[in-house]
């Protein structure tokens, strides 16, 4: 496997570990509907880097950075979308 294939595969792989990172918090707040102990700011700045990283990949056509930014960003805005209905 040419060496780009190894680092294009180990940033998808970077890419889905802290991307699934979300998931278990995603989850809970689905099932309790409870925000409170998450802090909007967090989640806010986490929103606007995870955007910029993603507009980033976009620009450099890293299919890594744009799955993994692309995904995140979705999870993210779920869940501060709870944050903001439930507080």
């Amino acid at each position: 496997m040419p060496e780009s294939n190894w680092i294009e595969a180990l940033g998808l792989v970077a890419g889905t570990l802290t991307t699934i990172s979300f998931l278990p918090q995603a989850v809970k707040v689905w099932r309790s509907h409870s925000t409170h102990d998450i802090s909007l700011w967090m989640f806010t700045l986490m929103l606007v880097g995870t955007a910029l990283w993603l507009a980033y990949g976009i620009m450099l056509g890293r299919p890594a950075l744009i799955f993994a930014n692309g995904t995140s960003l979705t999870l993210i805005a779920w869940i501060g979308w709870f944050k903001l209905r439930y507080g």
